[in-house]
C-alpha cells in the first residue's frame, strides 16, 4: 500500500473521480463529487491524504483548517480494507499536519455509524452535540465530535 497526500505529491484528475467514488461507495449519495474534491486540494488550508493499493484509492480523509481548528470533512475506506487501521493512520496524518496553533479538531458523523464514533473516540475524539437531519439519503442526526490537542 501506497500513502500519499495529493498536496505533496503528482496527481492526475483521475484520483478526484477515485476518491469521489470510494466516498459514494461509503456514504452514498452526500458524497463528495469530483470536483468537490478537487476544490479543496486547491485549497491553502485543504487537505486532501489518501491511501492507495495497486493504484487504486482504498482510504480517503478529507479537511481543512482555519482559526485555530481543524475540520474533518471526509473518512472513507473500501469495504474491503477496512479494520486494517487505515482511516487512524490518516486521522493521525491530518492532525499531525495541522498547524501549531491548532487546538481541536472537529467532525460529523451519522448517529447510527457506530463502527465510526468507536474509531474517533480511539483516537480521542469525544461527543459534543447533535446536529438534527444533517443528513439527507436517508435523512439522520450528525453527531459532531471533537479532539482538543
Amino acid at each position: 500500500m501506497t500513502y500519499l497526500d495529493i498536496l505533496d505529491s503528482d496527481f492526475s484528475d483521475d484520483i478526484f473521480e477515485q476518491l469521489s467514488a470510494l466516498d459514494k461507495l461509503c456514504v452514498g449519495a452526500d458524497g463528495w463529487s469530483a470536483d468537490s474534491f478537487r476544490s479543496e486540494a486547491e485549497k491553502d488550508t485543504g487537505h486532501i491524504l489518501y491511501i492507495t493499493d495497486s493504484g487504486n484509492v482504498i482510504a480517503l480523509l478529507s479537511g481543512y483548517h482555519a482559526v485555530g481548528e481543524g475540520d474533518i470533512t471526509s473518512v472513507a475506506v473500501h469495504p474491503e480494507y477496512r479494520r486494517k487501521g487505515l482511516a487512524k493512520k490518516l486521522i493521525e496524518k491530518f492532525e499531525n499536519s495541522l498547524p501549531e496553533d491548532t487546538e481541536s479538531i472537529f467532525l460529523e458523523v451519522r448517529e447510527s455509524n457506530c463502527g465510526a464514533i468507536a474509531l474517533y473516540e480511539k483516537c480521542g475524539f469525544e461527543k459534543l452535540s447533535v446536529r438534527k437531519n444533517f443528513y439527507s439519503q436517508p435523512r439522520e442526526n450528525a453527531v459532531v465530535m471533537q479532539k482538543k490537542l
